[in-house]
C-alpha cells in the first residue's frame, strides 16, 4: 500500500469519526432513551428540532398495557397547558402544535401506572425548535460539503509527515471547499432556517454566522502562511486541527 493511500485512508478515518461524535458534542442528537416499568421497556424519542408548517408528533413505544400518561405544553404567556397521550397499539402519541420558525416550545411528559408516575427524561423539560422548511439539496449538500472540507483539511494536515509534501496542492483545494461552504451553503442554509417572511430580508447576522468566517478566515490565513513557505507542513497540521475543532464546535 503507497504511502499516500494509505494517509488518505487515515485522514477519511479520522473525519469519519469526528462526524460520528459531532452530534452528540453539539447535542443535535434527539433526546431518547428506555426505560422500564414491571419488566416492560418504555422507549421514548423527542425531536430537538422539527419543520415549522405542520405539527410535531411524537411517539412513546409502550410494551406495557397498564401505562398511560399526559404531556404538560408551557405556552410563552408563562401558562401551562396539560394533554393526555393518546393511547395507540403498544404506543402513546403526543402532538405540539405547529410553532413559527424560530420559535421554541418547551413541554414536560410524564407516565402514570398504577396509582404512580414517572417524567421521562427523568426531571427534565423538553425542548424542540421549529425551523423553516430546508431543501433537499441543501440538506444534502451541506453535510457533504462540510466533510469534503474536514476531509481535504486532515489530508492536507497529514502532508506533514510527507517528505516531499504538496502543501500548496492541498491548501488550494481547502481553502477553495471553505470559501464554497461559508459564503455559499451556510448563508442559504441559515436563510431557509429562519424562513424569513415574504418581502423581507433578515439581518445579516443572522445568515453570516461565526460558521460562515471560521473556515473562511482560518484557511485564508493558512494559505497566506502556505505560499510564503512559513512552515508550511506544520501549518497545515495546525490547520486541519482548527478544522476539527470547528466540526465539533461551531
Amino acid at each position: 500500500m503507497s504511502k499516500n493511500l494509505l494517509l488518505w485512508i487515515s485522514a477519511f478515518v479520522i473525519v469519519f469519526l469526528f462526524t460520528l461524535v459531532r452530534p452528540y458534542i453539539r447535542g443535535e442528537q434527539p433526546v431518547s432513551g428506555t426505560i422500564g416499568i414491571e419488566g416492560k421497556k418504555i422507549s421514548y424519542l423527542f425531536p430537538r428540532e422539527w419543520e415549522a408548517g405542520t405539527d410535531l408528533k411524537f411517539l412513546i413505544r409502550n410494551d406495557n398495557p397498564k401505562v398511560t400518561g399526559y404531556y404538560v405544553i408551557n405556552l410563552p404567556d408563562g401558562k401551562k397547558v396539560k394533554k393526555e397521550l393518546t393511547v395507540g397499539k403498544e404506543e402513546l402519541i403526543g402532538v405540539l402544535p405547529a410553532a413559527k420558525p424560530g420559535e421554541s416550545v418547551d413541554y414536560t411528559v410524564f407516565l402514570k401506572y398504577d396509582d404512580k408516575q414517572t417524567q421521562i427524561p427523568y426531571n427534565t423539560t423538553l425542548t424542540t425548535v421549529f425551523t423553516g422548511k430546508v431543501s433537499l439539496i441543501i440538506k444534502i449538500f451541506y453535510p457533504l460539503m462540510l466533510f469534503i472540507l474536514s476531509l481535504l483539511a486532515v489530508r492536507g494536515g497529514l502532508e506533514f509527515f510527507n517528505e516531499e509534501g504538496r502543501y500548496k496542492l492541498y491548501t488550494i483545494f481547502t481553502a477553495g471547499a471553505a470559501v464554497c461552504l461559508s459564503f455559499i451553503i451556510v448563508p442559504v442554509r441559515n436563510l431557509l432556517l429562519i424562513a424569513p417572511p415574504a418581502g423581507t430580508i433578515p439581518p445579516p447576522g443572522d445568515m453570516f454566522t461565526a460558521e460562515t468566517f471560521f473556515y473562511s478566515v482560518l484557511w485564508v490565513l493558512v494559505s497566506i502562511l502556505v505560499f510564503f513557505n512559513i512552515k508550511p507542513g506544520f501549518t497545515l497540521l495546525v490547520g486541519s486541527m482548527f478544522t476539527l475543532a470547528g466540526l465539533l464546535f461551531i
